[in-house]
């Protein structure tokens, strides 16, 4: 019989010329499914949202190859039922209690639970990392504070016409809006994290993660 291969969505590691422009942050790989991240698209929230949305995708796919292997586990009976409440209760017919112990006692194999973990922690890491990575692009964007000496000027040139005050006043709305939105991402990917978490636990209920903090965090639903 093959062996099982646990498949892993491959991570981009070109640069695109875009990505290597100095003074601007270090690019995180993505998936090869998911657009590249680049400060274009970390300035267009349309196009991060979507790159966004493709890349936990990637999560759906893994959670679904977990769902498949422990139904095949199930349907399979590959754990005996329990004798043990055979022996107790009489009430339990054979097939009963073999529907129980399939039910009960489905499990993931070991190796693929390792496998699968690596791969959510790998995808959840860089996925944070991305949105960082765009948080840090826009802030080297934002319009810089302005000075007495430039309120004076604005103070002047809205005397002479509006439009130019507020162009820079929507500009600025603009930049801060799209920040906003950046960090709420911050704490949408934590509930996408604890949706596959669960997933995850359910079906490997006897793994324990490496003891780096990072994985303890995602763990704990961090």
């Amino acid at each position: 019989m093959a062996p099982t291969v646990y498949w892993t969505p491959p991570m981009r590691t070109d640069v695109a010329s875009e990505q290597g422009q100095a003074g601007e942050p270090h690019v995180v790989p993505t998936p090869a499914s998911v657009p590249d991240v680049t400060p274009s698209i970390c300035l267009s929230l349309v196009e991060f949202k979507d790159m966004l949305r493709q890349f936990r995708a990637v999560d759906d796919g893994v959670t679904l190859r977990l769902n498949r292997a422990f139904a095949q586990s199930r349907d399979t009976g590959s754990s005996a039922p329990p004798s043990l409440l055979q022996r107790h209760d009489k009430s339990f017919s054979s097939s009963s209690a073999t529907d129980l112990g399939r039910t009960t006692y489905a499990s993931v194999p070991d190796k693929m639970c390792a496998a699968i973990w690596t791969e959510l922690v790998q995808l959840w890491t860089r996925r944070e990392d991305t949105i960082k990575y765009c948080i840090d692009v826009n802030a080297k964007h934002m319009p810089r504070p302005l000075s007495r000496d430039d309120r004076l000027d604005l103070d002047r040139a809205q005397a002479a016409a509006s439009a130019p005050a507020t162009a820079v006043t929507r500009g600025e709305s603009d930049a801060e809006f799209t920040m906003r939105q950046l960090r709420n991402e911050l704490a949408i990917e934590a509930i996408v994290r604890r949706r596959s978490l669960d997933v995850f636990k359910s079906r490997c209920r006897l793994f324990s993660p490496a003891h780096t903090e990072r994985e303890q965090a995602y763990w704990r639903g961090h």
